[in-house]
């Protein structure tokens, strides 16, 4: 059994060196050949290909950032994790702005109708580089915005918030998850709270106006829509806003 698997490593690295030599027998750069072979085998789904090609590209170019997203999305169809963080690391040696591998990844991650490979691998880069926690943070919780999951846009609203209690597209995450989980006195507040810090804002006052006028079974309910839609209408006029209130105005029955 030791005799077989030593035959099988030593055929296994005559074949390493048997593909690698052609490449340098050229006398000429193999990058061209390599790009178009990795392209193939990624658009086949020939993850363990793609990979290794993806790999000697970065070997020879390691300062383009397209070839990392689409080398980390092939490792990630292979569930290969440790070689994902080995590649965030050569992006980062080689001064590639980590947005720009991250926004790499989610392109070839959507493009694959995989998107969770985005989510894992920002959750793995931030357990191994935790200075870059709060942009990544950042980004998981515009990728959950996407998804419109309510709770997690909670969650992560919150943790963004507590570094900037004020910021107006937090709170209308924050807002936004708090009504998709039902919780509509909460997400009311929220956009309240973007109102107090931009009392002109559009999406708040439309967002508060709509959410009143849907729930418009008592006056109370009706003057509170018509004063949020009648200043966004102030600020932008639009035929659905102005219908909106003229049923308003109507006579309460």
């Amino acid at each position: 059994m030791l005799n077989l698997q030593k035959n099988f490593f030593r055929y296994s690295c005559l074949v390493v060196v048997l593909v690698s030599v052609p490449f340098y027998a050229m006398g000429v750069s193999p990058y061209p050949q390599l790009k178009e072979k990795a392209e193939r085998a990624f658009n086949h789904a020939e993850w363990a290909s793609a990979s290794a090609l993806y790999d000697l590209m970065l070997e020879e170019k390691p300062d383009v950032p397209d070839t990392y997203g689409q080398a980390i999305v092939a490792n990630a169809m292979r569930g290969d994790h440790a070689a994902e963080m080995r590649l965030m690391q050569k992006a980062l040696d080689n001064h590639i702005p980590f947005d720009s591998v991250f926004s790499r990844v989610s392109q070839w991650s959507f493009h694959l109708g995989k998107t969770h490979l985005y989510e894992e691998f920002l959750k793995e880069t931030r357990e191994g580089h935790p200075w870059m926690k709060r942009t990544i943070d950042g980004n998981l919780l515009k990728y959950y915005s996407f998804r419109r999951n309510g709770e997690l846009m909670v969650e992560y609203s919150r943790i963004m918030l507590s570094g900037a209690p004020d910021n107006v597209g937090f709170l209308t995450t924050l807002a936004e998850g708090y009504m998709l989980l039902g919780m509509d006195a909460e997400g009311v507040a929220a956009y309240r709270k973007v109102l107090d810090v931009s009392p002109d804002d559009l999406n708040a006052l439309l967002s508060l106006g709509n959410f009143y006028a849907a729930n418009d079974d008592d006056q109370a309910s009706r003057v509170k829509a018509m004063e949020y839609l009648e200043k966004a209408y102030s600020i932008r006029a639009t035929p659905y806003v102005a219908a909106t209130l003229k049923r308003l105005r109507q006579p309460f029955k």
